[in-house]
């Protein structure tokens, strides 16, 4: 790169440097707002009405053109002429001010966007090239793009773009990465990538399988149970089943060979000594499955129980309840007995099982863990219910 070359940052940080001295932190805040706006639409070029009304939607000028040329000529100070050229990088044409795409300059999403879209097209028929530029590609994106004006509505269409064409450069550099058996190098891509992105189960996929596969597979557990638990507190989903069954067929894996004093001894080694177990909805549900038919078996009583927690202050704090639920598994899970089964269901919500009880014993244990909870709590309260898995009368 040359040295002297305007050299601009815009995801996960925006910068501005010229032979290493940072531009950006000189000039007000608004200077470079706008500079930003003119480097965001620089394939189209600014008309500075509309520029204005964007950037600023709540205040009122009587001369918005004049208060956009007095920034520019800051700006234009500020970043000074192309040294190759003798040019300025913002020019002036039919109305509109426009980036010269001329001069000297290096833009990291234009670099970004070169590399990812040779990449796709070469991926077909020269997939080492490819998996090279794919793997630059990735490099250049060091997060959302402008996250400083994160919140600016004429950045989210170019974000939305910019994070659409990321997954989609990781996703194809996990299957050529996969198709190499590349563990490794999916591993440190998969935690370069789920830092920004730590919703986006194709990549968590890709993570545990690269884990399993290199034997990893307490990390790929607990990666697993972090995954459930961070779907749970902030968006109050699950991820889907296709993430447990790859921990669960690792596991398999593992006991294939052993004796059964060596399998009791490694159930017993999982075993959990204190008070009811907790697991995930889908352990949960097999559980279920398996009470259910037992309690029809042998005539044997099992109740279901909701426990739901609010905000008690009427403020809707969704931090707070997500500290709550810690909270309340902490206290189910010492309030109840060793056979009964926890599990957190949505983000305010845990489902418990309670077998071999009768049902006034059940609302018993409902009031105490209700009343108990409550008791404690000014700001969070809960509210219960239970009822029978099976019919009443089949208990009678």
């Amino acid at each position: 790169m040359h040295d002297s070359k305007l050299e601009i940052t815009t995801l996960g940080k925006f910068e501005v440097k010229r032979a290493g001295q940072l531009l950006s932190q000189d000039s007000s805040y608004r200077v470079w707002e706008l500079f930003k706006y003119i480097i965001t639409n620089r394939n189209t070029g600014i008309v500075p009405e509309l520029a204005f009304e964007n950037l600023w939607p709540d205040q009122e000028y009587s001369d918005p053109r004049g208060a956009v040329r007095a920034l520019i000529f800051r700006l234009r100070k500020t970043l000074g002429q192309s040294p190759t050229k003798d040019q300025d990088y913002i020019v002036f044409s039919q109305g509109c001010y426009h980036w010269n795409k001329s001069v000297d300059y290096w833009l990291d999403v234009e670099e970004f966007e070169n590399k990812a879209q040779q990449a796709l097209f070469l991926k077909q028929n020269q997939p080492e090239q490819a998996e090279d530029l794919l793997l630059q590609a990735v490099d250049l994106y060091g997060g959302e793009y402008l996250p400083e004006s994160y919140y600016c509505q004429w950045t989210i269409p170019v974000r939305n773009y910019l994070q659409s064409l990321y997954l989609q450069v990781v996703m194809e550099l996990m299957e050529l990465l996969a198709a190499r058996g590349d563990n490794s190098k999916i591993i440190t891509i998969c935690e370069q990538a789920l830092r920004t992105y730590p919703y986006e189960e194709d990549i968590h996929r890709y993570y545990l399988k690269a884990l399993v596969n290199e034997g990893r597979i307490k990390q790929a557990r607990n990666h697993y149970t972090y995954t459930t638990n961070k779907f749970y507190q902030d968006l109050g989903i699950k991820p889907s089943a296709d993430l447990q069954r790859i921990v669960q067929a690792a596991g398999n894996r593992q006991l294939e060979g052993l004796d059964l004093n060596s399998i009791q001894n490694h159930l017993q080694e999982k075993a959990d000594n204190q008070g009811a177990f907790v697991c995930d909805a889908e352990v949960f549900k097999e559980i279920y499955k398996l009470e259910r038919r037992r309690g029809e078996r042998l005539g044997l009583s099992v109740f279901m129980a909701l426990v739901s927690i609010m905000d008690n202050t009427h403020r809707n704090d969704t931090s707070l309840v997500k500290k709550g639920m810690d909270q309340l598994e902490t206290f189910l899970v010492n309030s109840l007995r060793k056979g009964d089964v926890i599990t957190r269901w949505s983000s305010n919500q845990y489902v418990l099982m309670l077998p071999g009880l009768a049902y006034e014993q059940g609302e018993k244990v409902m009031e105490r863990i209700k009343d108990g909870f409550n008791k404690d709590n000014r700001f969070l309260i809960i509210t219960t219910e239970i009822q029978p898995v099976l019919p009443l009368e089949i208990y009678s």
